[in-house]
């Protein structure tokens, strides 16, 4: 019960990240006219985050493994806390871009160690709904980010930073009283690289690091080249609409997903998430229509959640000694199908169009299958 208490907790600090990531989006026109810098730069305030978030992760798992999650978290959210004021108080866009590389800093010392926080303090038989929460709270803040970021535009944007100063700098204080000292993984000091070495040498975890690296390629990939295709059919606000069911659906479908990972199992789930996955790449090669559209990207929001929830679950409980460390990594492998999916995708769409991007995901969701069936739960 008192782990359950923590849970708002929880799910608050992992929608900070991508909150505060995608909040810029919507400031892009107002960040270019007040630092009177061009598109460039400011789309640079979004590399440099995103650039320090995944690579810190590789290592804040592992040290929260040997030194303790509180401690870790805390650390996170203050940095979070410290760089979102810098963000707000920049007077230039060097300055600007410096303190986004410091959130996208904090930014990985939270998510990936409140998922391992998770898998130390709930059991077995509740770790999935859990999860799904977790998958949620994610969705729920990249679809808030630029709806937030918007309105704040309107008054003054450095509000929005503001706002998630305040906001970290409290969780920080509310993880100081409510956070256990002794709630982490490992006990052996000095072990951060070889916890890392351990973890990249099992071979079930680097199976589950595949899937996730795949599901959000495929995703990511869809996602940009259905928009670039749509702008030429629909007016931008209808492109907004269709692209954001597909994580309004996600957010819908957890409770479902958290559901079936507890009742029948971790790897049944994941494998009917990926085929339920596949029906939606197979329906996406048959329609064009935008109101047609929505079925598919609706089947796929609830099969990205029924594949994750279970692949973030089976993380977490596969090397229980280095769960943070598990954690982080998987994390830097997700978001490095992210960030290469638009550039490593991008010949198949100028080659074969749309077609080609739903068959290369259909192709990325066979080999998925397959290598769930070796996966162990």
């Amino acid at each position: 019960m008192a782990s359950k208490r923590l849970l708002p907790l929880l799910y608050l600090s992992v929608l900070l990240g991508p909150f505060g990531g995608n909040a810029v989006l919507a400031l892009i026109p107002t960040l270019e006219k007040h630092f009177n810098v061009g598109i460039s730069l400011v789309a640079a305030a979004i590399t440099t985050y995103m650039l320090a978030f995944a690579f810190f992760q590789l290592f804040s798992g592992a040290i929260s493994d040997v030194y303790g999650r509180r401690r870790v978290i805390i650390f996170g959210l203050l940095t979070f806390s410290l760089a979102s004021l810098l963000c707000a108080f920049s007077n230039e866009i060097r300055m600007f871009l410096g303190a986004r590389a410091l959130q996208g800093l904090g930014s990985a010392f939270i998510s990936p160690i409140v998922m391992a926080i998770i898998g130390d303090l709930f059991p077995y038989e509740q770790r999935g709904k859990v999860m799904a929460g977790y998958s949620a709270s994610i969705t729920a803040g990249i679809a808030l980010g630029p709806l937030v970021g918007g309105f704040f535009a309107v008054v003054d944007w450095r509000f929005v930073f503001v706002l998630l100063s305040v906001l970290s700098a409290v969780l920080g204080c509310a993880y100081a009283f409510a956070l256990g000292a002794s709630t982490s993984g490992g006990r052996e000091r000095g072990e951060v690289f070889g916890t890392i070495r351990r973890v990249l040498r099992n071979k079930n975890v680097l199976q589950l690091y595949l899937i996730g690296f795949i599901v959000f390629f495929g995703n990511i990939a869809t996602l940009t080249f259905l928009s670039d295709a749509l702008k030429a059919v629909v007016s931008v606000d209808k492109v907004g609409v269709l692209l954001s069911t597909f994580g309004l659906v996600g957010i819908a479908a957890a409770p479902l997903a958290g559901y079936l990972t507890d009742f029948i199992g971790r790897k049944r789930t994941l494998i009917a998430g990926l085929f339920v996955i596949l029906c939606a790449f197979s329906i996406f090669t048959r329609v064009r229509a935008y109101v047609a559209l929505f079925v598919p990207i609706s089947i796929l929001g609830v099969g990205r959640e029924l594949a994750l929830t279970p692949v973030n679950t089976m993380v977490v409980e596969c090397m229980p000694e280095a769960r943070g460390a598990a954690s982080s990594i998987y994390n830097s492998f997700r978001f490095l199908g992210y960030g290469l999916s638009p550039v490593a995708a991008l010949p198949v769409y100028l080659l074969y169009g749309l077609n080609g991007i739903f068959l290369l995901c259909i192709c990325l969701v066979l080999t998925n299958i397959l290598i769930s069936t070796r996966v162990r739960e």
